[in-house]
């Protein structure tokens, strides 16, 4: 059987993602930008990210201002933040051309409110992270459909270089049953720039480079999350 991986990058970091074009045209592969903070965009990043999608990645949302979500309904409530941080933030992502048919929860927080509210709005949610994964849970994260109000939870890191990132070995493990299953899982990262100063969250092109390797030599392929939905 062969499956898909499911590539997710997420907040606005344009230029290291236009950067690595080379990389994922060399393997085939089609990633999914998950961007917030589009008001704040400059001209620049905007047209980087217009270049992503004619290369025919998915520009995803990951709400508008990326808030912590239990503070922020505790504070504000279901309804402020659906007006606030999801409509308001995808009328923007239209307006300059991104079609925002796939959401990803900031920090892979959620509530079946908001699931069931993001449902309605968009084809799919990305929703849990890949943090302390057991074996036990990899069958449940390979999907051959969406679960509960169309969401998937993600299975490994594109993280390569976090300390949380469980190692290569691991790494194999979960491509190997990808590749048994059929089924598509989903991969969360953020950056992808040579180590230096920068977020903690990131992978440099030679892992990304490893990592799609390794994708295809198992006849793998490459899903948007918008084609899980």
């Amino acid at each position: 059987m062969t499956g898909f991986v499911c590539l997710t990058f997420d907040d606005l970091f344009a230029g290291s993602w236009h950067a690595a074009r080379p990389i994922f045209d060399e393997f085939g592969a089609r990633a999914t930008f998950c961007v917030c903070n589009l008001h704040n965009a400059k001209p620049r990043q905007v047209k980087k990210l217009r270049a992503l999608q004619e290369d025919g990645h998915e520009i995803a949302f990951h709400s508008r201002t990326h808030p912590k979500l239990g503070p922020y309904l505790r504070k504000h409530g279901l309804a402020h933040w659906l007006e606030h941080e999801i409509d308001a933030g995808v009328a923007e992502h239209r307006a300059l051309g991104f079609p925002a048919q796939s959401f990803a929860s900031p920090f892979h927080a959620f509530t079946e409110e908001t699931l069931a509210e993001t449902a309605k709005r968009f084809r799919i949610t990305r929703a849990a992270g890949p943090k302390n994964l057991s074996e036990r849970d990899i069958p449940s994260r390979i999907y051959h459909h969406p679960g509960p109000h169309n969401a998937v939870d993600c299975l490994g890191f594109c993280d390569f270089q976090h300390r949380a990132f469980p190692g290569w070995e691991w790494q194999s493990r979960l491509l190997d049953q990808i590749a048994s299953s059929g089924g598509t899982a989903v991969f969360a990262g953020h950056d992808i720039r040579e180590p230096g100063k920068g977020s903690q969250f990131f992978s440099t092109p030679e892992d990304l480079r490893r990592f799609l390797g390794s994708v295809v030599e198992r006849g793998v392929g490459f899903r948007t999350l918008g084609e899980v939905g």
